[in-house]
């Protein structure tokens, strides 16, 4: 298994519509700084579109950060 950086770009609804890998690594410390100094290179709004996931191979890495998840519920204490 390895750890693969993303590059995510989302739709004009915000959704994630695909994930363009731009490295993997063996180790995390190694994807951890790599994503780092990605995301030192883009402008402030793009920060967060940057992502490290844990995978067996890319496929699968990108199919999770692309599924659509359910939004959190949220309690009437939370609101």
């Amino acid at each position: 298994m390895a750890y693969f950086v993303f590059y995510l770009i989302k739709g004009t609804n915000g959704v994630v519509r695909e994930a363009e890998l731009k490295d993997s690594f063996p180790e995390y410390k190694e994807a951890k700084t790599y994503a780092r100094n990605l995301r030192a290179e883009l402008e402030l709004k793009d920060v967060s579109d940057i992502k490290i996931m844990f995978a067996d191979n890319e496929d699968i890495a990108a199919a999770k950060l692309t599924e659509n998840r359910d939004a959190p519920i949220l309690r009437e204490w939370e609101k």
